[in-house]
């Protein structure tokens, strides 16, 4: 293949874009000046070098210092610590954020279950949620966990099928569950809606 079906495939891997926006960007990089592409290719690899990952949340983050482990959301001792929020992505916190609604924690599970894979653990970090749930309930360090998925088939059955996962820890620790609610229209994606649809969705989940 030629240099820009080499880039357009490239892009094509990022999420929600097509082969023909893909073939725009590819078109865009030739057309740039060089200069923007280096500064481009040593921004990519210093991100990925200097962002981390939280060991607890699942979130990326940005340490100030070289020893931060954990990001400043986890660390944030003002924010209710018996809330935990379910997101799908990082992107979805920063939405969720900006609502100001929400004051609690958050997992990122790292993606939806596909509708036709029954293998949660290869897709999402279930295994990683009900640890981090085994050792909040044994600290009696949770009272309710959010669902806040897409509302879109794959979003509701990653609901469905995380729910049956942590069941026996429900019944065991009897936090309570709850999902975003009216506000929250059927088919949006929680990192597109604006903050005051976000705001109501949380005010009155279910």
């Amino acid at each position: 293949m030629n240099p820009i079906d080499n880039l357009t495939d490239l892009f094509i891997k990022f999420p929600g874009i097509g082969r023909r926006q893909a073939k725009r960007f590819a078109y865009f990089i030739i057309q740039s000046n060089p200069s923007f592409s280096e500064h481009l290719a040593r921004e990519i690899l210093s991100a990925q070098k200097n962002v981390r990952l939280d060991p607890i949340s699942f979130q990326y983050f940005t340490p100030k210092n070289a020893n931060d482990i954990y990001s400043p959301i986890t660390l944030d001792s003002s924010r209710d610590n018996s809330l935990l929020m379910i997101v799908e992505k990082d992107v979805d916190i920063d939405s969720i954020e900006k609502s100001h609604a929400y004051h609690g924690k958050y997992f990122v599970l790292g993606g939806l279950a596909p509708l036709i894979d029954t293998d949660l653990e290869s897709t999402i970090r279930v295994r990683e949620l009900e640890k981090l749930i085994a050792e909040k309930c044994s600290k009696s360090e949770l009272s309710e966990i959010i669902f806040a998925l897409s509302a879109n088939p794959e979003g509701d059955r990653t609901t469905d099928l995380v729910k049956q996962k942590i069941s026996p820890l429900q019944e065991k620790f009897n936090f309570k569950t709850s999902q975003l609610g009216r506000g929250f229209s059927t088919g949006t994606e929680v990192e597109y809606s604006d903050a005051s649809t976000l705001a109501n969705a949380l005010e009155n989940r279910k």
